[in-house]
């Protein structure tokens, strides 16, 4: 088996805030298989794409699909850049990795996580994120939570910090302001009391916070029990997230601005965080994602993967999610517009039942592209 042909999509102007990149590589064989790139927020989707065009015409075309780790050392090396590290260039390897487990399970006729040592469990556990968009005043997240409860959800995630007082956009200064700090303390007060102390609440930061502000915040939301701070300083800064740790007790989680083993290293010798989050379509796909939960495992570290992209993104996750023995949490985001899950024939997002997801013995990642949707979509051809 060859590859033969890979194709890149990205949507269609005008670009929303969640735009997808997802690739499909071809074989001379008639099977296929799909990856994503997880810049779907933020800039940079465009040049993902690009790199991936840039990694099929130099390192995929002519390829054995199955040879996945040498492919993988073939982008880590042969780039130049794969060994430095970043978004782009990971994203890319990425969405590569994913479409050749995809494409291995396919052909073998079993789920990717079969490739991968086999199921450690039948469900898992998800949060749900994305459901406070529009929420400003503290009882307006409270009453948010509370729908997140109806539909059967036990943990759900949610960034006190990015609206301001006032109801606008924008994240907190290094040194929070004292009004904008009782505002963050009085949304998380909120969803504790809507939705009771059985169900987990997860507080984002987005590495935006000083060190000294992160201290003070998380040591105020201790009594609120969440289940982890999430990224509360810079996660390019070890110490700063080390000093955070030693002074916070609650669990601290970080990883989905960190690639490959390389860029966890040091948070998993130091002991920094209680949970990694790799986002397994940044930081070096499947085959990368496993080596660093492996590692992580050595020092009794749970991984639970960040994952906001589209629905490919989220097919992967469930695979390695599968296979991973220190996986806890899986975030999830079952909120989205009908179109966003239209990308594919079979998302998985909207078929979690009560705040799980059983997972499926489909071929490969599970899923396939929707013909309809992405023929809208802006394609790149190579090959």
């Amino acid at each position: 088996m060859r590859i033969t042909k890979i194709e890149i999509f990205t949507a269609p102007p005008p670009r929303s805030w969640m735009s997808p990149v997802m690739t499909r590589i071809h074989t001379d064989e008639g099977i296929s298989g799909i990856g994503e790139v997880a810049l779907a927020y933020g800039l940079g989707g465009e040049a993902g794409a690009r790199m991936i065009k840039e990694m099929a015409q130099f390192l995929l075309l002519g390829q054995d699909p199955f040879r996945i780790e040498y492919i993988w050392d073939r982008m880590f090396r042969d780039t130049f850049w794969g060994q430095g590290g970043g978004p782009v260039v990971y994203g890319a390897m990425s969405a590569i990795d994913e479409a050749l487990y995809d494409i291995k399970g396919k052909a073998l006729k079993v789920p990717a996580y079969e490739l991968l040592g086999g199921k450690c469990r039948d469900k898992l556990r998800l949060y749900a994120n994305g459901w406070y968009i529009g929420a400003s005043e503290p009882e307006e997240y409270g009453e948010a939570a509370k729908k997140v409860v109806a539909d059967g959800y036990t943990a759900m995630k949610f960034d006190p910090f990015a609206i301001r007082p006032d109801g606008s956009w924008g994240y907190p200064d290094r040194v929070i302001e004292k009004d904008m700090a009782r505002c963050v303390y009085k949304r998380v007060k909120a969803v504790r009391e809507a939705v009771g102390p059985d169900v987990d609440i997860l507080i984002e930061c987005h590495g935006n916070l000083g060190t000294t502000s992160a201290i003070q915040i998380g040591k105020r939301l201790e009594e609120l029990a969440p289940f982890f701070y999430e990224e509360p300083v810079d996660a390019l800064n070890v110490d700063s997230m080390k000093k955070v740790s030693e002074h916070v007790n609650v669990p601290i989680a970080a990883g989905e601005r960190l690639y490959s083993r390389y860029h966890f290293r040091k948070y998993v010798e130091d002991q920094v965080l209680d949970i990694l989050q790799p986002d397994i379509g940044l930081a070096g796909g499947l085959t990368e994602t496993k080596k660093i939960a492996t590692y992580a495992e050595t020092y009794n570290l749970v991984v639970a993967p960040h994952n906001c992209a589209g629905p490919v993104a989220t097919a992967a996750a469930v695979q390695l999610d599968a296979a991973m023995t220190n996986f806890i949490i899986q975030e999830w985001f079952p909120y989205f517009n009908d179109e966003h899950y239209a990308l594919v024939t079979n998302a998985f997002e909207k078929k979690a039942v009560n705040g799980f997801f059983e997972i499926p013995d489909t071929p490969g990642l599970g899923i396939e592209l929707s013909e309809e949707t992405i023929k809208n979509h802006e394609r790149i051809v190579v090959g």
